[in-house]
């Protein structure tokens, strides 16, 4: 009644891939499946001893990556009613299935459980500002998913948030079951500088996605805020040369960052990558106003 899928990529490191297929092991259900689409040798031998245990599939590595596309690939090849999605850097807890199917029995059509990067975070309870969808940590009621169609391939690397506003717009509950997952790969987590700049490179083009979203009515405000709250830093700069007193106003807008993201520190990291997302707006809105006038 329920299996479990990871996508296995090019770039994945060996030792995430097998503490997220063990993890996946440990789960009592009907069946794992591995979709390797990597080319790589070393992966490929490490499910050889593993064969009795999971279902392998080998595919080609796509030449240009559309997430949203190979999620379609792999939920082609689910024959339940349910199906569990896992990245292949993710390490899910023992109770993960049984909290993740409860929430699916219970009408909801997609649950996630949010991540944590560390051992010591996995405990830490959900805050009521969490909520951040992901599909790497994830279960989905499959019967539902083609009802809407699959997954918009528009959408090639923000297909998560594109099935949360879709679902919700359609009227099905999504919500995120307790507990969280390890994502052993941290950059997404911004603990460092340089990790912050990768986020800030993402976002660059991020924009894109979220203003498609605008444009096909599916527009969750939810994941709009940080467009206003840091795109206010540049309409405070230009309005500040305008009317120096202005400036001022930047010690609340600071002072709630600080708070929000509960020291200097962490406020700093997020800035960075905030920073450049509220500054691609208009190249989100550019790239999008083309594609409608094609």
């Amino acid at each position: 009644m329920v299996q479990i899928i990871i996508p296995v990529g090019p770039n994945d490191k060996l030792d995430w891939v097998k503490r997220s297929v063990n993890s996946a092991l440990s789960q009592p259900v009907d069946k794992v499946i591995i979709y390797d689409n990597s080319e790589r040798s070393d992966i490929y031998n490490i499910f050889q001893p593993l064969a009795d245990k999971l279902v392998y599939i080998k595919d080609k590595r796509m030449k240009r990556v559309n997430m949203a596309k190979l999620r379609n690939k792999m939920l082609s090849l689910i024959d339940d009613k349910y199906v569990i999605m896992i990245d292949s850097d993710v390490v899910i807890p023992k109770d993960y299935t049984n909290k993740i199917i409860s929430k699916l029995e219970n009408g909801v059509a997609y649950s996630w459980m949010h991540y944590a990067y560390s051992e010591e975070e996995i405990e830490k309870p959900l805050s009521l500002s969490e909520n951040n969808p992901n599909l790497g940590c994830a279960g989905l009621n499959l019967e539902i998913i083609k009802r809407i169609g699959y997954f918009d391939e528009r959408y090639e690397r923000d297909e998560d948030v594109w099935l949360y506003a879709k679902l919700k717009k359609t009227g099905y509950k999504v919500e995120p079951a307790e507990g969280r997952c390890l994502h052993l790969n941290k950059v997404h987590a911004r603990l460092d500088f340089s990790s912050s700049i990768v986020e800030a490179r993402r976002n660059l083009w991020r924009s894109k996605y979220d203003i498609m979203l605008i444009f096909d009515g599916l527009t969750d405000f939810t994941f709009l805020t940080g467009y206003s709250y840091y795109g206010s830093y540049y309409i405070l700069a230009i309005l500040s040369v305008i009317f120096h007193p202005l400036a001022f106003l930047y010690f609340p807008l600071i002072g709630y960052g600080i708070y929000y993201y509960k020291g200097p520190k962490k406020y700093l990291l997020n800035l960075i990558p905030g920073l450049a997302l509220a500054i691609s707006f208009p190249y989100g809105l550019g790239y999008n106003l083309i594609q409608k006038a094609k």
